[in-house]
């Protein structure tokens, strides 16, 4: 049983503690709204008076917090009432690359044995330890504490001693969820326009799965591959189409990738793959 102190303790939070206590840990929790860390009692948390009260007698800290400036604020809080011993603190927080590279090397270098790790998981998954941890920070300090992150998901990513990877990694999918939540967006205002419910024009993803784009083109994109096998010109016909099926309904995605379209179209990439439009930025 490892004794554990949990600073953050919202949806995501609540979730890991809920988890953690239920595989026998001892946690004790802090959150600035305190009635959030109050309902963890009924499960078995203790809840402290401050983030320094929680951390004392820890093995190990976890945080879920809002940003960047709230982890340096909490941290620099508790810092010196870290047990001087092999306590880890691992921050789950969602948190700017750069920020995130400064603040692993700097605390590592002021002897906090710091790692990021932020999480694909939605608080049921933490509840049920099923989803994905991407860990950046020393090789030692993670081997020090591998087997209660792999206990707490499916898969923990270990991503290496570069500070912003995790980070990095973190906020790509989330552009990648965030994209497509829009680009749904996107189907119901052309599905609006034309007369037909959500429901019926979400029936197609039950058959045509876009997600494998992701591995097929976007690896070939990465290598700076625009041979073509869906020419941009062609492409961009399409997106007329949609354009036109949306009608005067709000459209988030397609007005944006249109405009990019036409771009790499004037500067003579229209016979190139629609993968073209990255041939910026790769």
């Amino acid at each position: 049983m490892a004794n554990v102190a949990f600073i953050g303790t919202g949806l995501l939070g609540s979730g890991m503690v809920e988890g953690m206590l239920g595989r026998g840990d001892a946690v004790t929790v802090w959150n600035r709204t305190e009635s959030k860390a109050r309902a963890l009692e009924a499960f078995g948390a203790t809840v402290a008076a401050t983030p320094a009260d929680a951390v004392v007698t820890a093995d190990r800290v976890h945080m879920t917090l809002p940003d960047d400036a709230v982890v340096d604020e909490i941290v620099a809080g508790f810092k010196p009432r870290l047990r001087a011993d092999a306590v880890v603190v691992i921050d789950h927080s969602t948190t700017a690359p750069t920020t995130t590279a400064g603040r692993v090397s700097r605390l590592n270098r002021d002897g906090v044995r710091f790692l990021h790790a932020p999480v694909f998981m939605s608080p049921q998954m933490a509840r049920t330890s099923v989803g994905m941890m991407m860990v950046s920070g020393p090789a030692a300090v993670y081997e020090s504490v591998r087997e209660p992150l792999a206990a707490m998901t499916g898969e923990v990513w270990y991503c290496g001693e570069a500070g912003d990877h995790a980070a990095a990694y973190k906020i790509f999918g989330n552009s990648m969820i965030f994209t497509i939540i829009a680009g749904i967006n996107d189907v119901f205002a052309m599905a609006k326009n034309i007369g037909m419910s959500p429901v019926d024009a979400m029936q197609v993803f039950a058959k045509f799965q876009p997600a494998s784009v992701i591995k097929s083109r976007g690896e070939k994109m990465a290598r700076g591959d625009f041979a073509a096998t869906f020419e941009l010109t062609m492409a961009r016909k399409d997106i007329r189409l949609m354009l036109e099926a949306g009608g005067g309904q709000p459209m988030l995605v397609m007005p944006s990738v249109a405009k990019r379209m036409d771009e790499a179209i004037a500067q003579g990439r229209g016979r190139e793959d629609l993968g073209a439009i990255a041939a910026e930025v790769v």
